[in-house]
């Protein structure tokens, strides 16, 4: 009868199911691990389990532990909130020595408002310097590093002191050159992503620059290299340009200006590029979710 199971058959059923389970997650690069690793913990942080959250925040930091500053810093709270004062410490030395985190990032995160007496911060602010001399000891290429980041600077400059926007274009188009050569001899430079950004009124166009960075950063994804959402911002900026509208809602204060198309949708292609639904948004950072959107999966997605 269907109702009557032999018991062999039973455990080897459940077996071949979790090594299909493991599997799956075996398949999984390490940027997609992190990012569902950090989007648990800041969950478990809003829940205020900040024990499970320090233990998911460490996990995605030993998963990529020079990809992104606030992954630190909440892992720091979340340790401060666990009374765990050493540990905070810790985390807070090593955000400075693999992430150059700033020091004005440092002094004004938020939640680390509670904790601004304890001895921790005053040592660490006393030694910043001596920390950040530690993180540019630890680069392979320091001065392709500071290349990169003088790009930045003078991309901000000229178009905060009042440039003609003729003179914009010449420098852009310098520092794109400039952009492409450097990664083509020592690979993508994380710091970058502003100067390229300011050639997203070309996108997808045949041109120098695209006819490059596009094939480039494809292949670095395919090869677990760099994030699946790194085009999702190009993507959103043309569809808002050409159609008026969001793909993604990536622009989250804009919602009635440039509604989401077919918002019933939305959730899946913000997955398909590993970006976190938008009530995962609203849980976490307090945006305002769109007229239309219904949430789906709340409670599955990160079990």
């Amino acid at each position: 009868r269907w109702h009557q199971f032999d018991p062999k058959t039973m455990r080897i059923t459940f077996l071949l199911l979790f090594l299909t389970i493991l599997s799956c997650s075996d398949n999984k690069n390490d940027f997609e691990k992190y990012s569902e690793l950090e989007q648990k913990a800041m969950l478990e942080f809003k829940d205020k389990e900040y024990d499970k959250a320090l233990t998911n925040f460490e996990r995605a930091i030993d998963l990529k532990p020079t990809e992104d500053v606030s992954i630190y810093f909440y892992a720091t709270a979340s340790a401060l909130n666990a009374k765990n004062k050493n540990k905070a410490k810790e985390l807070l030395i090593s955000s400075i020595h693999n992430t150059n985190a700033s020091k004005d990032y440092f002094l004004n995160f938020n939640e680390f408002n509670n904790f601004r007496n304890e001895k921790l911060f005053l040592e660490i602010e006393n030694d910043y310097e001596s920390h950040i001399s530690e993180f540019y000891n630890k680069l392979k290429h320091p001065k392709i590093y500071r290349e990169v980041d003088s790009l930045m600077e003078l991309d901000q400059e000229i178009r905060n002191n009042g440039t003609d926007w003729n003179e914009v274009s010449r420098i852009d188009s310098l520092n794109i050159k400039r952009l492409i050569d450097i990664t083509k001899e020592y690979g993508w430079q994380k710091k970058g992503w502003l100067v390229l950004w300011h050639q997203r009124g070309t996108y997808g166009q045949d041109n120098y620059v695209w006819n490059f960075f596009k094939p480039y950063i494809d292949e670095q994804i395919v090869k677990g290299n760099m994030k699946k959402d790194f085009w999702a911002m190009f993507e959103e900026e043309k569809s808002i340009t050409k159609n008026k509208e969001q793909i993604y809602g990536l622009y989250w204060n804009q919602f009635d200006q440039f509604p989401i198309l077919d918002i019933e949708n939305v959730d899946k292609r913000r997955s398909e590029f590993g970006l976190p639904p938008l009530w995962y948004m609203e849980k976490v950072y307090g945006i305002e979710l769109p007229t239309g959107y219904k949430k789906t999966g709340a409670n599955t997605v990160y079990n």
